[in-house]
């Protein structure tokens, strides 16, 4: 048995160069691990690098190798049953870390409600600028990314792998947060460092892709409903307790896939910054409104997001909340009614 703090699954399908660069800098890198390295039928570079990786490693790697073929997720949960540690890291090979990447996972991983761990990731062929460097602040987000995602052995316990029917990938990730929420556990979004990722094109034709997709979405909208948008207006007498009750719910509902634009003028915008109340989630979107003519900023804002978004709707019927005239809006009533029956 493993007395590694943290297990990290490494699926390995070729591309020797790419994982020498993965596997060393997670070496030099992450302090207190165990490798778990699942070899999908690679050819002999491959193969080679990693059995010298794990001779290396010794007790810190465990290679296991697939003859036949398996899907990208399905090696996934085959790692996940294999790992002992508080929680394991599941990362491509194709993605590079750099000092300090653990220690936020490591501290996330502490919270009780711990579940889904979602570091920051840039693409290899972007630039990092000073401002895209600093550090974000922690919260919650919707789902994560199988370029590096952790996972806690309690949420494991508690839901168990994949679902290995859906495209491997957005709908996988986003059916994962959702069953998640519903046992009790938060998709939170890390501060640190972030990792190095290269987007990795998926197997098969595209009318192939687009049907598991498309088949994914039927699937998920069955489970879980359909994700929605809303919209809400803050007015400038707007109270503290009134902010905090409205950010409760729509945090509750942000977990379960939905979307939330917030628009606030200065003194109430001012509240929501003083009590991080805009960094809760990352589908709650919080934008100051100007002093000078709300209510024409209001409708500009409305429009222009309808626009993008056909079937958004207003959040109205709360004290604190504007109503756009001639705007048919659904009442805070109705929401937190519908939020207690998950059906938004």
């Amino acid at each position: 048995m493993s007395s590694a703090g943290t297990d990290i699954i490494i699926p390995v399908w070729n591309n020797p160069t790419e994982t020498r660069e993965c596997l060393a800098a997670l070496v030099e890198h992450s302090g207190d691990f165990r490798l778990i390295l699942l070899d999908i039928g690679s050819d002999q570079p491959t193969e080679q690098l990693l059995h010298e990786f794990a001779e290396y490693l010794d007790s810190r790697a465990l290679l296991l190798r697939s003859e036949s073929a398996r899907s990208f997720v399905s090696t996934v949960n085959r790692g996940l049953s294999k790992a002992e540690a508080p929680f394991a890291v599941v990362m491509r090979s194709t993605s590079r870390v750099t000092a300090g990447w653990l220690e936020p996972f490591q501290e996330a991983a502490l919270r009780p409600d711990a579940g889904i761990l979602v570091p920051r990731l840039y693409s290899s062929g972007a630039t990092l600028s000073p401002k895209k460097m600093r550090e974000r602040p922690a919260g919650e987000a919707l789902y994560g990314s199988f370029s590096a995602l952790g996972i806690t052995r309690g949420l494991y316990a508690a839901i168990g792998d994949f679902d290995e029917g859906l495209d491997g990938d957005v709908w996988c990730l986003k059916d994962y947060s959702r069953r998640a929420d519903q046992a009790g556990f938060r998709t939170l979004r890390l501060a640190g460092p972030p990792i190095q990722y290269r987007e990795v094109t998926p197997y098969g034709s595209v009318a192939r892709r687009e049907k598991i997709v498309n088949e994914s979405i039927a699937t998920y909208t069955e489970r879980w409903g359909t994700e929605q948008m809303f919209c809400s207006f803050f007015a400038p007498g707007t109270d503290q307790e009134t902010l905090r009750k409205a950010f409760d719910s729509m945090l509750t509902a942000a977990r379960r896939g939905h979307h939330f634009f917030v628009f606030a003028p200065q003194p109430v915008f001012r509240m929501i910054l003083s009590s991080s109340l805009h960094l809760l989630h990352d589908a709650i979107l919080v934008e100051k409104l100007p002093s000078i003519f709300p209510l024409r900023a209001c409708r500009a804002a409305f429009a222009r997001l309808r626009g993008s978004y056909r079937d958004i709707r207003i959040l109205i019927g709360l004290d604190g909340f504007l109503d756009l005239e001639g705007e048919k809006g659904v009442t805070f009533a109705e929401f937190e009614k519908s939020i207690a029956t998950t059906e938004v």
